[in-house]
């Protein structure tokens, strides 16, 4: 498995973990709305953003702007990617 669908399996396993509906992972894709399509509130999205700085270690911290933006999955998966790649 390359580290982009591992990244997406463990997102998808994150979102899981916060929102009531029975996730299957094959009805969740990049293009899948994080407040639409996933039912992720703002206090959702909080604990969210929580649960993926500790997974993937990153902070998020001085990104509120960006965290703030993001509409999509992919949208997530990119800020964590480049989150950690400045931060490696």
């Amino acid at each position: 498995m390359n580290p982009q669908d591992e990244a997406f399996d463990t997102f998808v396993t994150l979102v899981s973990q916060i929102v009531s509906l029975d996730l299957a992972r094959e009805a969740v894709t990049r293009d899948s709305t994080l407040a639409g399509d996933l039912n992720l509130d703002s206090i959702s999205l909080i604990s969210l953003i929580a649960l993926a700085e500790e997974r993937f270690g990153v902070s998020f911290a001085e990104h509120t702007e960006a965290v703030a933006n993001l509409r999509t999955v992919g949208d997530a998966l990119a800020l964590i990617d480049s989150l950690a790649t400045a931060s490696a």
